[in-house]
């Protein structure tokens, strides 16, 4: 009960913010500006939150995880509505970086916020229900795109005010005291081997280029496969997929090990992207993108929560920022590399996981060899 108040701040907010990301985008298209121009202001909301994770552990440490999230749910909410006062390409593009700087804290701040309060041997499963809440109302807040005229102000404000409630929550939140926490459990904290954080961040980079190729690619991907009037249906599926295996996936890693998962994840990308390129026909489709939705939207949490090990306190904040980190570079490089293996190949999207999820695989494989251990040994 003591994340009720947290995961509602986290509602609202993806609500509002997640929705802007979308609404820029169809904002400036239907202005009329071109393709690139909607790429760079796009592209500057993901420069921002990586320049956010140099500083966001210093920010929190200094602030503490509730004020910080205010802070962060206030420069949302104006960087939001300011976005209505101009035109000028320069003052978009920076509105959008700050944006995505407060949105790399607060992520920061609720996911070592999740995995600090949650005992050592159930932090899969508090990862689960984090990215089962934050995917729910990702995908609700799309809906608001065909409710509300992209053209008007009112779609910027709402996305302003949705992120300005979320400040109401916390009002009931109290920050956590992470070292405390392990304290009440009488569990000695501390770092993971060098090649378990390593293997983390590689995972939470391996997961920006899978998520990041699939949504900014995938609807292009499916368009060249002549299902253009699908888009939206495929797309829902593969979400849909994501958020139902997100409890599974966490109760499994909690039982048979984080590093068993990330084996068992990458299999069913795998297999559901060369059902594609093998046969892509439609029942293959549905069964491929179930396959590749609970596979790639459940990296993420997976990398994440092993990195961590038993880690509390500020060690847990900087090591979140660093997985941070490097989900963002493959958030920004994933979609450059797909979309030239896309120009060149009609499945081209297809491919790119194929190769990706194949060199994850083979490091899946020389960290066992290295290490002599059963996958499922890591906590």
């Amino acid at each position: 009960m003591h994340l009720v108040p947290l995961y509602t701040h986290l509602i609202l907010l993806t609500l509002g913010n997640a929705f802007l990301v979308t609404l820029v985008a169809v904002y400036l298209n239907g202005q009329g500006a071109p393709a690139a121009q909607i790429g760079l202001v796009g592209a500057a909301f993901y420069l921002g939150m990586l320049g956010a994770s140099f500083f966001a552990d210093k920010l929190i440490q200094r602030l503490g995880h509730v004020r910080a999230l205010v802070l962060c749910s206030a420069t949302l909410a104006l960087a939001a509505v300011a976005l209505t006062w101009t035109s000028l390409l320069p003052l978009w593009l920076m509105l959008r970086m700050l944006a995505g700087m407060a949105a790399a804290v607060s992520f920061v701040a609720v996911e070592s916020w999740v995995l600090g309060v949650a005992p050592l041997n159930r932090r899969s499963s508090a990862m689960a229900r984090y990215m089962l809440v934050y995917y729910f109302s990702y995908g609700i807040s799309q809906l608001f795109i065909d409710w509300i005229p992209a053209d008007s102000q009112a779609a910027f404000w709402l996305a302003s005010g949705l992120c300005a409630v979320a400040l109401l929550p916390l009002r009931w939140a109290r920050t956590p005291d992470l070292d405390a926490e392990v304290a009440a459990e009488g569990v000695a904290g501390g770092k993971p081997p060098r090649t378990d954080r390593a293997l983390g961040l590689a995972g939470c980079l391996v997961a920006g280029m899978l998520l990041g190729g699939l949504s900014a690619l995938m609807p292009i991907q499916l368009e060249q496969l002549a299902l253009g009037d699908e888009v939206g249906l495929y797309m829902a599926w593969l979400i849909l997929c994501g958020m139902a295996f997100q409890l599974p996936n966490g109760s499994l890693a909690d039982r048979l090990g984080k590093r068993t998962m990330m084996g068992v994840q990458t299999l069913m990308v795998g297999a559901g992207c060369l059902l594609v390129w093998e046969f892509g026909g439609n029942s293959m489709l549905i069964l491929a993108f179930a396959l590749v939705g609970a596979g790639a939207f459940t990296l993420y949490p997976t990398t994440m929560s092993y990195a961590c090990g038993k880690m509390h306190g500020r060690a847990l904040v900087r090591m979140t920022q660093k997985l941070m980190f490097a989900y963002s570079i493959g958030s920004l490089t994933g979609p450059v590399i797909a979309g030239m293996m896309l120009e060149k190949y009609q499945a081209g999207l297809f491919l790119f996981i194929i190769l990706l999820v194949a060199g994850w695989a083979l490091w899946l494989l020389l960290v066992r060899l290295v290490l002599d251990k059963p996958l499922g040994d890591a906590v």
